[in-house]
């Protein structure tokens, strides 16, 4: 039974699930749990939720129909709450489902996680502007957690009917290796980074065993259209796989299809949250210790990673006060940056460039009482987010290759006072998906300034009307909707042997 109305909330989303899979064993994987458990400063243990978009999605899922959620136990008190054989029944107020923990040894996750999937594929899919480092034991180790996480799911799932649903890059082999120990299965797989043109690709020595670990899904997902095509055009020069109806790819004598589902956010958990008292608060403690009234504040909020263009737009802001100096003193950037990866050697690279960029333009422009560039470089707390989202006049998302990018979709569902700018890269799939949104190429430093030397003069009927339009949009297109629109390609599958 597939839905006959588009899904938009939690409680249809669950309906859905108990329609069309409650005959069906029910798997997720992903390389975060979605429950850590932790020791605090006194010693006590405390469940965390990680609280993710797709968490957010996939959580009401496993509720609604069980099954297991197989994921790396990485906390510090995970093994103290599971049993002996890595198992833990979640939510802790009320348990409805199985987390099953895969335990990797430092060795196993530095080479799968900080190595092979960081230093290779991350790189590799967001056009390769750092270099990809491709070192046989990093892939030694990432064949080695595949098998890991494979040998894991077939322990739950043996010779029964059940749907996995395998996320991210981590495992791009998982699936294949599903299907050699549990033939009944039926795999999904969501990509969430952008996938590569076949010509960047073809750089990775193992571009191949990829490729065929992917197709041994029945259906994979991706963000974008484009993205959907870039890997059906790989994947038939390469493996030259049979296209045996749009978007469908033949490989090993089976189906796979291949779509486009773009990755959402709670929107009305988002907007609620925006308006609470905690979040006003926090607008005012962030104005008072920034300085930020009377100010004019572009706002850039996301992991300190070389993808996000973060020098590219410090670069656009040194450029914008260089050209446009009546601006001086009036404008601020505001950038909130989470740590990232800070183990791998180009992130701290990055961190470096990025320290020396900052002190170079508060010490050419700013003054005793203006600085031009305000760094945050720390993880906050939800409601300081989301009144950043609030305090900004612009946020901008200068990703030079973005899956979708998220923070978009959180800035305009925060903006309760349809208020504020957008501007946003054409390199992100919220570029492809937003209807009408301000775009840029930032990889155009005097167009980035130009922009926004424009946005800071701009009058704010126009800014009203187009916020309006896009939380509009967000609202109607969210996670939930995501999570059902890849559940319905899998309820509509022939269950038949194929």
């Amino acid at each position: 039974m597939v839905s006959s109305r588009p899904i938009r909330t939690r409680r249809q989303l669950q309906t859905f699930v108990r329609q069309n899979f409650r005959d069906r064993l029910f798997v997720s994987v992903s390389n975060r749990e979605p429950f850590v458990h932790a020791y605090d400063s006194a010693g006590k243990i405390e469940a965390k939720f990680a609280a993710g978009g797709l968490t957010l999605a996939l959580h009401p899922v496993m509720q609604a129909v069980g099954g297991a959620w197989v994921a790396h136990g990485s906390g510090s008190a995970d093994r103290a709450t599971a049993d002996e054989h890595g198992r833990a029944r979640v939510p802790p107020e009320d348990p409805s489902y199985t987390l099953q923990r895969v335990w990797l040894s430092a060795r196993e996750n530095d080479g799968y996680y900080n190595g092979f999937a960081n230093q290779a594929l991350w790189p590799l899919c967001h056009n390769a502007f750092t270099k990809p480092v491709f070192r046989e034991a990093h892939w030694a180790a990432y064949q080695a957690v595949n098998r890991k996480f494979a040998d894991a799911v077939a322990k739950i799932v043996g010779r029964r009917d059940a749907t996995v649903f395998i996320q991210d890059y981590h495992f791009a082999l998982l699936s294949r290796l599903v299907r050699e120990r549990c033939p009944q299965a039926v795999c999904a797989q969501f990509w969430h980074i952008p996938w590569p043109v076949e010509g960047v690709f073809r750089v990775c020595p193992w571009r191949k065993q990829i490729l065929d670990g992917l197709l041994g899904n029945d259906v994979l997902g991706f963000h974008a259209p484009a993205y959907v095509e870039r890997f059906i055009d790989g994947a038939a020069r390469q493996l030259g796989c049979e296209r045996t109806a749009p978007r469908v790819l033949r490989h090993r004598n089976r189906e796979a299809r291949i779509r486009h589902f773009p990755i959402s956010i709670d929107f009305d958990k988002t907007a609620a949250a925006a308006r609470g008292a905690a979040c006003d608060a926090a607008v005012r403690g962030l104005r008072e210790r920034f300085g930020l009234q009377g100010k004019f504040v572009v706002l850039g909020l996301d992991r300190i990673d070389y993808s996000k263009g973060v020098i590219e737009r410090l670069q656009a802001v040194e450029a914008l006060l260089e050209t446009y100096p009546e601006v001086r003193g009036k404008i601020v950037f505001l950038y909130a940056g989470s740590p990232s990866r800070t183990k791998i050697p180009a992130y701290k690279a990055l961190h470096r460039d990025m320290n020396r960029g900052e002190r170079r333009i508060n010490k050419k422009y700013g003054n005793e009482r203006w600085r031009p560039v305000v760094t945050i470089a720390e993880h906050l707390p939800y409601e300081q987010v989301l009144a950043l989202y609030r305090l900004a006049d612009v946020c901008v998302v200068s990703s030079l290759d973005d899956g979708m990018n998220l923070v978009a979709k959180e800035f305009l569902a925060a903006r309760n006072d349809e208020q504020g700018r957008l501007l946003l890269s054409e390199f992100t799939g919220a570029a492809w998906e937003l209807p009408g949104v301000e775009t840029f190429n930032p990889f155009a430093t005097d167009e980035f300034a130009r922009k926004l030397y424009e946005l800071s003069a701009a009058a704010p009927g126009k800014a009203r009307a187009e916020m309006r339009r896009l939380r509009r949009h967000v609202r109607e297109n969210n996670v939930f909707g995501w999570m059902g629109s890849i559940l319905e390609e899998l309820a509509a599958l022939d269950r038949a042997p194929r």
